[in-house]
């Protein structure tokens, strides 16, 4: 299978700017005023797909022969990302065709022309088109870590290192489903902290050597882990299973470092998994103080 992944603006429905808004989409469409903003518009059974890249798609490297302007039965992931930070799939074409180049739209339907929209570069049936729901939007794609999307808006994931995350999007495509999912904070394998990654659902990236230094910390400190918020004892209520056992919640919402931040021991809280799950369903996230007023019984 051939596939693509294609930035863009982010945007809720795709169907015209009118009653919509678009966000992050860069300098051509600085006046809110994007090509993509009809790239889930149903025109006459098919769906026009619009994104910018750098030069020409090269659609050699999505299974046409060489000279060829076009390459058929690509599936297209458009990804985007919100002001919160992060880049999420927002919804693909299947069995879609892609163009080298800019194509002229054959017959622009009413809302094209609405919003001045006569160009294309990729072509689907619409009912090959998938659109997520803002609100489930909570698949992120990595972006300038091997491999993950670079800078360029049109990325082909053809590299070894981008194998088993394609595999990954190739699952969620067909079942709806996939490997990766919201991490248990406590045994997150990542290395890297400051990546900005915070959409409607949230996926971390947090160092286990850092944690650990949290729980030896705390531990050194009080003798035992307390959730910060709710003083929920592991071990107290599960004996020695609960020893050494809590979750590690970041203070400062990733969304907001800046790039290459260190994160100390002083930005990190204990907390247990229920209070850590619905401290991140309340936007904006509150700190642990606002919190524990939030869940302590009024007198």
């Amino acid at each position: 299978m051939s596939i693509v992944f294609c930035n863009i603006g982010w945007m809720k429905n795709y169907d015209g700017i009118q009653g919509d808004a678009i966000q992050r989409g860069g300098s051509y469409n600085k006046d809110s005023v994007g090509h993509e903003v009809c790239n889930f518009t149903h025109c006459r059974g098919k769906i026009y797909g619009y994104v910018q890249p750098t030069g020409r798609i090269s659609v050699e490297r999505l299974g046409a022969p060489k000279g060829a302007e076009q390459a058929d039965g690509v599936t297209v992931v458009w990804t985007a990302g919100p002001d919160t930070g992060g880049t999420a799939i927002v919804g693909w074409y299947t069995n879609a065709k892609v163009f080298r180049d800019l194509q002229d739209i054959p017959s622009p339907c009413k809302k094209h022309r609405d919003n001045k929209i006569s160009e294309y570069r990729i072509v689907a049936s619409a009912d090959n088109a998938h659109l997520i729901p803002a609100e489930e939007r909570d698949f992120l794609i990595p972006r300038r870590v091997k491999g993950g999307i670079g800078q360029s808006n049109v990325w082909y994931a053809d590299k070894p290192e981008s194998a088993a995350l394609v595999a990954d999007v190739i699952k969620y495509i067909q079942s709806g489903t996939r490997t990766s999912r919201l991490p248990d904070v406590d045994t997150e394998t990542t290395a890297s902290e400051g990546n900005p990654r915070l959409v409607a659902h949230l996926r971390r990236e947090r160092s286990p050597s850092l944690v650990e230094k949290k729980k030896k910390s705390v531990l050194a400190a009080n003798g035992k882990l307390c959730c910060e918020a709710c003083e929920f004892d592991f071990e107290a209520t599960y004996g020695k299973s609960g020893y050494g056992f809590c979750e590690v919640h970041h203070l400062k919402p990733i969304s907001q470092m800046d790039k290459g931040e260190v994160t100390t021991l002083a930005d990190l809280a204990v907390v247990c998994s229920n209070c850590h799950r619905i401290i991140h369903r309340i936007d904006p996230m509150p700190s642990i103080e606002q919190f524990r007023r939030i869940i302590t019984p009024k007198s």
